[in-house]
């Protein structure tokens, strides 16, 4: 590792936060557990999956070579475009009729994170709103049952868009908030040897959580989604803690 690279790995700490595929290279190293968050919409759709009994495959929208071999490898459906029928990336979607057992849900920000995540035998978790206080109590479990302490990445994914907006990343303060939820969660369970990024996440979230249903709902990505009419998909991403799923990737696929 580089010495600019040491410098932003947050190594001296047991909870840490960073930013895209770019963070996660950074402070992924040595963690024992990352924790994913693209709250609009990838992480939460995972999550609602998983509380319906859906597996989900994560890949990169940007890439569309090879997976239609994937998923034929997975026996998995591929996720439709938002606005078709069956599963997208529509969180509702997952929420209605009848669903397949393994979907490829592809995407260009949390598909693309995990896709690209060098996790060296790193325990991967989905978080989102809904599940921020299991994921902590997921994360203390793992810690008990090894008898060490477990470092944990909290990388937010951020906005590209599905141009990758010429790879620059846009930092989506729904992303903060939930990262920030996730990091506050931990720290209520005892694992608050935080780095300074993972403390600032966690002070906006302390500081504004009257507000965070607001906050997220009038963000620049949730306008979005209300132009395109996926209101339900801001309302099921802004739910808090009102469930115990907390999907774990394992052989390439994220499971409850």
């Amino acid at each position: 590792m580089s010495e600019s690279s040491a410098a932003f790995g947050q190594s001296k700490y047991q909870v840490r936060f960073d930013w895209g595929v770019d963070g996660a290279a950074r402070i992924v190293p040595g963690a024992h557990i990352v924790v994913v968050v693209d709250a609009l919409s990838f992480t939460t759709a995972v999550v609602v999956a998983a509380e319906h009994g859906v597996s989900i495959a994560p890949w990169n929208s940007l890439d569309e070579d090879g997976v239609a071999e994937f998923a034929a490898g997975l026996g998995a459906v591929i996720a439709n475009r938002r606005g078709e029928a069956g599963p997208t990336l529509s969180p509702a979607s997952f929420a209605v009729g009848v669903q397949p057992a393994v979907v490829v849900l592809p995407s260009p920000n949390g598909g693309a994170l995990v896709r690209g995540l060098e996790a060296d035998g790193a325990v991967v978790l989905a978080a989102s709103m809904r599940n921020r206080s299991a994921v902590a109590s997921r994360i203390l479990s793992l810690q008990e049952e090894r008898g060490e302490r477990m470092v944990v990445a909290v990388i937010a994914a951020g906005e590209r868009g599905d141009d990758a907006n010429d790879g620059r990343l846009r930092f989506a303060i729904e992303d903060q908030l939930v990262a920030g939820a996730v990091i506050d969660a931990l720290v209520t369970l005892g694992l608050d040897h935080t780095s300074p990024e993972a403390a600032v996440a966690c002070a906006a979230y302390e500081g504004l959580g009257h507000a965070v249903v607001h906050l997220i709902g009038a963000s620049g990505s949730a306008a979005q989604l209300n132009a395109m009419g996926y209101r339900g998909d801001v309302r099921i991403a802004t739910e808090r803690d009102i469930t115990t799923v907390v999907p774990e990737l394992v052989d390439g696929v994220f499971r409850a």
